[in-house]
């Protein structure tokens, strides 16, 4: 009886072993991704503003009013007359829920939020026009670690855990998610800004 040679016997074994790795690489990834995918399918939009007409207004009036607008809801971070624009700081929070993840529907479960806004001002028809954006982002720092360690499946790494993040501060190595933006909030804050302007919403 002959036997079958050595090496094609072990490469065999070797392609069946790496076909198997690769292929539980792609399932660890599916449902790691899946959390992400949901976010970025969620209700809402990230981007784009809210306007607010302000007939007969001037410009510094428009811009003192919305100062004081935003400073009802958040410190700020950014005053530029001549630009136009007012920015906060980010203010954070913490949400239960809401945000299309597979978790929220955890008990007790709550995820680290902050909003930014920010609240230009533009000359135009003879008074002006005012456009905020209340920004909502959701603080995934541990699901990227995750997923960063999921990619890095079968390499051999070269630095220590230790050694590839001794460089980075706790804040450089969050990783903040869009969400939809707070619609309701622009909505208030606009109208408070016409409240002190013009007294009643024209829009």
């Amino acid at each position: 009886m002959t036997r079958a040679p050595l090496l094609p016997w072990m490469v065999r074994r070797l392609t069946g072993a790496v076909t198997l790795l690769v292929g539980l690489s792609f399932i660890v990834c599916g449902v790691g991704c899946s959390d992400a995918s949901r976010t970025r399918t969620g209700s809402g939009r990230a981007s784009g503003w809210t306007p607010s007409r302000l007939p007969k207004v001037s410009r510094t009036e428009a811009f003192d009013a919305g100062v004081y607008a935003m400073t009802q809801w958040f410190r700020l971070a950014e005053t530029s007359p001549t630009e136009g624009i007012i920015r906060s700081t980010a203010e954070e929070f913490d949400q239960q829920g809401g945000t299309g993840r597979i978790r929220d529907g955890a008990v007790g479960y709550k995820n680290r939020m902050r909003r930014i806004a920010t609240l230009t001002i533009r000359e135009k028809d003879g008074g002006c026009i005012a456009h905020c954006r209340v920004q909502v982002e959701r603080l995934d720092t541990a699901d990227h670690r995750v997923f960063r360690r999921q990619q890095q499946f079968g390499d051999v790494p070269n630095e220590t855990p230790i050694d590839r993040e001794a460089s980075v501060s706790p804040e450089q190595n969050q990783v903040w998610t869009p969400m939809p933006r707070d619609r309701d909030l622009e909505r208030q804050i606009l109208a408070l800004l016409q409240s002190r302007t013009i007294g009643e919403n024209t829009n």
